[in-house]
């Protein structure tokens, strides 16, 4: 029997018996003691020591002062310090370290940092501190003083703190800095210290998509000015700075009278080459640059809709800036929309125009269901582009394919179509397989890998240079609400597609979500629960965002900047909605915003945007 079941006695079986000790626990228990207050009594007990001297074994010696330590703290603290102890440098040897660079007040509150966890950062003490933790690596005390002086960004001391953050390495602050400058540059151009801004600070500025100016004639200016502060060092650099402009964004005859009026520009003959090549550019392909700064541009939302008579035609164009709808009518002249619209046909924008490719002659269905089940479709490569600022619809280079309920979409400044069906019977024709893009400048058309499968009701969103796309393997099912089960990704630089693995479930459906990208993230919003999912590449996972309050089927979406709206739709055929919502991804909210002029469902819904000079809408004035 064992000698420690119930009942029996150790001491019967000659085993060490102490009367009065500890009960006896069975080996397999345990229990670990955890006390939450041992670090800070450790951290107190080592403060006790340093105040009543106890067991130094290092000292730093500044100027005419030492400061007794321990090492065990200064390596714990101080990646300076540790590398010191683990290489048993000198100083380890000699136990004392000189720091010349340093003042007693900075070891003082070094070691009171060290000693106690605590550091109240002030404006007295930033810079000190900023000095002192970047030599002596304590990278707890580095953070906060990069952050403090982060919240500090103004105009009057942004280029100081840049070179700080540059000088001390702290990469956080070295990025807010140049962010903060690049975002608020107008204001700072017309401040003296924009004189002394160093070459490459401005250098980045110009060179960056973010750069605050109301015009590009504006950076121009400010180019001009800081040239001029230093006329004798910095002239030569004059079309260093300009080539890094986009001065075919600015008006030809405004260019024109700077080349004329400005001695630096006209006494220079590269400047004066550089506007010569961005007036030709603006000759060759005006409405076809798509390299204009936002911030020197106007973006509208913009629909269109023709009735299933064909012969009513819808227009708006709604302002991202002010939130207002403006109702476009039709036909030629200032402010009219003349956009042509076969049914099945798709619209995408590529910088200030609109192409529409593809879609059926005749009289074909608009409705999408019943477009679907037409016996025949009629379907042509025609490619039309309309420039709401001349107020043009001109054609362009038929497609490879005739298509129709295919999609479009613009990346890497091409078009590319994808999908759809082609021209003939529906029961003899199969779905379009073949890929191409249109290069607007060049004004060409070119295949490129085909889909790896058949897809119908695609829904494509650009993410940078990949394009994703999501549909369904079957046409048309006793309900018309085909289950999303195609996901594909395409590379575009490499002209690869592959499969995404992606189980969406019985309960969605390929007509009745829509794919958007915000901040070059894909997004995906289902027009039957109402939710929002954001996809991860990495995983390859969907992700809940949120949930909007409704939104009728057929609704149309968008992606801007960070965020989505989603606009009309129909919950019946007799009930159809003007309603507009936007989700705000950066805070994960829904709004309500102005509504369309009228209630739509099934329309052309895109992002366009104009250089504010050549704004055909008003979007100040709405």
């Amino acid at each position: 029997m064992d000698p420690r079941s119930e009942g029996s006695d150790p001491r019967s079986e000659g085993t060490d018996y102490v009367p009065n000790s500890i009960p006896y626990v069975p080996e397999h228990r345990s229990e670990l003691c955890v006390s939450e207050a041992h670090s800070q009594q450790l951290l107190g007990m080592l403060r006790s020591f340093r105040e009543r001297g106890l067991l130094f074994d290092f000292t730093i010696t500044v100027q005419d002062q030492t400061f007794p330590c321990h090492r065990c703290v200064l390596a714990a603290c101080s990646d300076f310090f540790r590398a010191m102890f683990e290489l048993d440098m000198r100083e380890c040897g000699d136990r004392m370290v000189t720091l010349g660079n340093q003042s007693p007040e900075a070891v003082r509150c070094f070691l009171d940092f060290c000693y106690s966890g605590e550091m109240v950062v002030t404006h007295e003490n930033v810079d000190m501190l900023f000095q002192l933790a970047s030599f002596l690596q304590v990278s707890v005390l580095f953070r906060a003083c990069s952050d403090f002086l982060t919240g500090t960004l103004e105009l009057s001391n942004c280029l100081m703190l840049l070179a700080l953050a540059e000088g001390y390495g702290s990469a956080s602050l070295l990025q807010q800095a140049n962010e903060f400058v690049v975002q608020n540059f107008h204001d700072l151009s017309m401040t003296t210290d924009f004189l002394d801004m160093p070459l490459g600070v401005l250098e980045l500025c110009l060179g960056s998509d973010s750069l605050s100016v109301p015009s590009e004639e504006v950076a121009v200016r400010s180019s001009l000015r800081w040239t001029s502060h230093d006329l004798q060092t910095r002239q030569r650099l004059l079309p260093r700075l300009l080539a890094l402009l986009r001065l075919h964004h600015i008006p030809t005859h405004t260019l024109q009278a700077l080349a004329r009026t400005e001695n630096l520009l006209s006494g220079d003959q590269l400047c004066v080459s550089l506007v010569s090549d961005a007036v030709s550019r603006q000759t060759q392909l005006s409405g076809l640059l798509p390299d204009a700064r936002p911030a020197t541009t106007q973006s509208y939302i913009y629909i269109h809709k023709t009735e299933e008579n064909g012969d009513i035609h819808h227009s708006f164009c709604y302002c991202l800036d002010t939130d207002q709808w403006r109702e476009l009518p039709q036909g030629p002249g200032a402010g009219f929309s003349m956009t042509p619209d076969p049914a099945g046909s798709s619209l995408t924008s590529y910088a200030e125009k609109l192409f529409v490719t593809g879609g059926c002659r005749g009289n074909c269905c608009r409705t999408v269901r019943l477009h679907v089940a037409e016996p025949f479709h009629d379907a042509t490569a025609e490619v039309w582009c309309y420039c709401p600022v001349t107020h043009t619809c001109t054609p362009a280079p038929d497609m490879g394919k005739p298509r129709t309920m295919h999609t479009a979409i613009t990346t890497l400044d091409r078009l590319y179509v994808l999908g759809g069906r082609t021209r003939g019977e529906r029961e003899g024709t199969p779905s379009l397989m073949e890929v191409e893009y249109y290069d607007p400048l060049a004004k060409t058309w070119t295949s490129v890998s085909p889909l790896p499968t058949a897809i119908y009701y695609p829904e494509s969103s650009a993410c940078g240079s990949i394009i994703y796309t999501l549909g369904s393997s079957v046409e048309i099912s006793d309900s018309f609400n085909p289950s999303l089960d195609c996901f594909l990704r395409y590379d575009a630089v490499s002209d690869q597609w592959s499969h995404l693995v992606a189980e969406f479930g019985q309960f969605f459906h390929a007509t009745l979500v829509k794919a958007v990208s915000v901040n070059n993230i894909l997004h995906l919003c289902d027009l039957s629960t109402y939710k929002v999912y954001s996809f991860c590449p990495e995983t390859c996972v969907w992700q809940g965002e949120g949930s909007f309050e409704c939104a009728g089927f057929n609704a149309g979406s968008v992606g801007v900047a960070n965020r989505i709206y989603i606009l009309g739709g129909d919950y019946s055929p007799d009930e159809i909605t003007d309603e507009v919502q936007v989700y705000h991804s950066g805070r994960g909210q829904w709004e309500e915003v102005t509504p369309m002029p009228r209630p739509l469902t099934e329309f052309h819904c895109q992002v366009i945007s104009f250089n504010r000079y050549r704004d055909p809408w008003g979007g100040r004035d709405m």
